[in-house]
């Protein structure tokens, strides 16, 4: 037979419908269609031969009972199929199957010979595989050897900005920094290293914050930590709410902002009615409870540095009219 697998139920039995299988037919239509669970219908492609399946035509009357392969079906109408599979008819003398036949599909010797073709066929592709292994394998570890090391190597700048550029956004990470590594380039003894995200002894050299540009509307201040930890906001109203977003629900992180008063009228900055985090209106917290009074000589420019501890109601000191 062939190397193939050809599709079986546990049971199915039909009728020809209509139209017959002539003694040179090649297709028919079916009564019903076989199915592989009582509602999904099989189906077969020419060109796949993983999707033929066997059918027995007549299989109560040993005169003209015929095994037949379906080599492509659609629903009840099977066409090209292949006659007398078992070869018990001269091919001019194949039975004539009419209207109302019995079709049953059942387990035939065919299907035992496609699978035996198909075990012999992976047998012996397997052992050339683990043949082929075995007298390359040597050979293939020096090359994956040589070849690491090579690459490893050839590490230098140009490369560790290539994939920094092409590695994928990792914003939804969530890093364990006692057990996840970051890969470093030193450029000063051309190596890549790892390092602990919680590496002891940090440095940091020419670092900068992004100046988010805030401003406001209707009286209200958004600032979303995503964006940066320090912004510049130049008053055109008076501020009578600030809420604050992304704000890290643990460990502790800050926002400085540099107020800017107008340079032709004085207005006035509310620390009573922050938000953090889509939550109520908390008043941020001064030293000895005296609050915060924006500068009100025009052009004048204040630091506000807001600090929060778990997300929780900011603490903020201030640094005020710097000249």
């Amino acid at each position: 037979m062939a190397d193939r697998a050809t599709q079986i139920v546990n049971f199915y039995e039909s009728t020809l419908a209509s139209s017959l299988i002539g003694a040179s037919g090649t297709g028919t239509t079916l009564s019903q269609a076989p199915t592989t669970d009582g509602s999904s219908s099989i189906s077969a492609t020419v060109g796949d031969e993983n999707t033929w399946y066997y059918l027995v035509v007549a299989p109560d009357t040993a005169g003209s009972r015929e095994v037949i392969v379906v080599k492509a079906s659609s629903g009840t109408t099977i066409t090209n199929v292949g006659r007398d599979i078992e070869g018990r008819y001269a091919s001019t003398a194949l039975p004539e199957h009419t209207s109302g036949t019995i079709v049953r599909m059942a387990v035939v010797a065919s299907h035992i010979d496609d699978q035996n073709d198909r075990v012999a066929t992976n047998i012996t592709s397997l052992t050339t595989a683990v043949s082929d292994f075995n007298t390359n394998s040597a050979s293939a570890i020096t090359t994956f050897n040589g070849n690491g090391t090579t690459a490893i190597s050839n590490i230098n700048s140009a490369s560790a900005t290539s994939m920094v550029n092409n590695a994928t956004d990792g914003t939804s990470i969530e890093v364990d920094i006692d057990n996840d590594f970051m890969v470093v380039y030193d450029a000063t003894d051309t190596t890549s290293k790892k390092v602990y995200a919680n590496q002891t002894n940090k440095e940091l050299k020419g670092y900068k914050e992004t100046d988010v540009a805030l401003t406001s509307t209707s009286g209200v201040v958004t600032i979303d930590l995503d964006n940066g930890n320090t912004g510049s906001l130049l008053l055109t109203e008076a501020v009578t709410d600030i809420d604050f977003t992304n704000v890290p629900t643990n460990g502790v992180s800050s926002f400085t902002v540099k107020v800017t008063q107008d340079a032709s009228s004085a207005y006035t900055v509310a620390i009573n009615a922050i938000t953090v985090n889509g939550g109520g209106d908390v008043t941020a917290k001064t030293a000895g409870a005296g609050g915060f009074t924006m500068t009100a000589t025009l052009g004048a420019e204040d630091l506000l540095f807001f600090l929060f501890f778990g997300a929780g109601t900011p603490y903020l000191t201030a640094t005020q009219e710097m000249s």
